[in-house]
């Protein structure tokens, strides 16, 4: 009887004790915060972001590209919602294509601004795409080379937005365009192309001269002119003010003109003038744009502008000896 006692009372005993563990473990869970923002974080909750419409390309390209990121997106974690609202962040950024020798490169940027407003990252770069070189550089743009580009964007976002990688300093011409606010975020940096004999060789350094920019509307002499001053330096070209023997001359010609449905069409030429005063050749872009939306900032469109001219600027002037 008494032995019966006391294994009753043991298994009453260690039934509290365990009872008490776990209660103990509840709350401790309670306290943690199951469920709370931190421990879904913890867990992958996906970054949901609204993407504006992509300008700077054809149409179909935006729109295939926006749901190429769509799906590119779920697989780093990230809800990418075309022309959605309402989520915690919003991506918007542009394109352009370049004709290259062995392809078309096509250039990004994209920003990523907080429900404020405020720029929290951004995304840029390039990726050429095989094949042959035409007039139009869109062209050889086709599905399968718009879902390598998001594939390549989409983990770029997601490392911005997790602080993997800082976002890149801006130019002296920044702040980039908002979302829907700034008027350069509306504008399609112009194409390029480039039309040239080979570059001659010349004996002794090349120098060049950079002459601002004439005809643009809005800040776009004194942006563009610094934006292709800072390409031209990064790819080895020495700069200078001082005419000599071998110093060519960078000038830039802006015009402007009225086109249908409230477009303007924009094209910008580059053209490199030897030390005589020939014009050696130009590189000419060209698009159309909302009219008056590069009446103010040009923003990180200069930077777009000047960054695809250069490579063709650079085959213009010879090589020293």
């Amino acid at each position: 009887m008494r032995r019966r006692f006391w294994r009753a009372a043991t298994a009453a005993l260690t039934a509290a004790v365990v009872f008490l563990l776990f209660a103990g473990v509840l709350a401790d869970i309670a306290n943690a915060g199951i469920f709370s923002d931190a421990t879904s974080r913890l867990f992958g909750r996906s970054k949901s972001l609204d993407l504006a419409p992509i300008v700077g390309a054809p149409a179909n390209v935006s729109q295939e590209l926006a749901l190429a990121l769509a799906a590119a997106g779920k697989e780093n974690k990230l809800t990418i919602t075309p022309n959605g609202t309402g989520s915690s962040y919003a991506l918007k950024g542009f394109l352009i294509a370049t004709s290259e020798r062995k392809g078309a490169k096509v250039s990004y940027i994209l920003d990523i601004n907080d429900s404020s407003g405020g720029r929290v990252g951004r995304v840029q770069g390039e990726q050429l795409i095989p094949g042959r070189s035409g007039s139009d550089p869109w062209s050889g743009v086709d599905s399968a080379a718009i879902r390598s580009l998001a594939a390549k964007i989409a983990p770029e976002i997601a490392a911005t937005l997790s602080g993997g990688r800082a976002a890149p300093p801006p130019v002296a011409s920044d702040p980039p365009p908002a979302p829907g606010a700034a008027p350069s975020a509306a504008a399609k940096p112009p194409a390029a192309t480039a039309a040239a004999p080979p570059p001659r060789v010349a004996k002794g350094p090349v120098t060049a001269i950079v002459s601002p920019v004439s005809g643009a509307p809005g800040d776009g002499m004194k942006s563009l002119t610094a934006a292709i001053k800072k390409r031209l330096y990064a790819k080895g070209v020495k700069l200078t003010s001082v005419q000599s023997e071998n110093t060519y001359t960078v000038k830039g010609i802006v015009s402007l003109k009225d086109a249908s449905g409230g477009k303007q069409s924009i094209r910008i030429d580059w053209q490199v003038i030897d030390p005589s005063g020939k014009k050696v050749g130009t590189v000419s872009q060209q698009n159309t744009i909302p009219k008056g939306s590069l009446n103010g900032p040009w923003g990180a469109i200069a930077d777009a502008a000047a960054g695809a001219a250069a490579d063709g600027i650079v085959k213009l002037l010879p090589k020293n000896t």
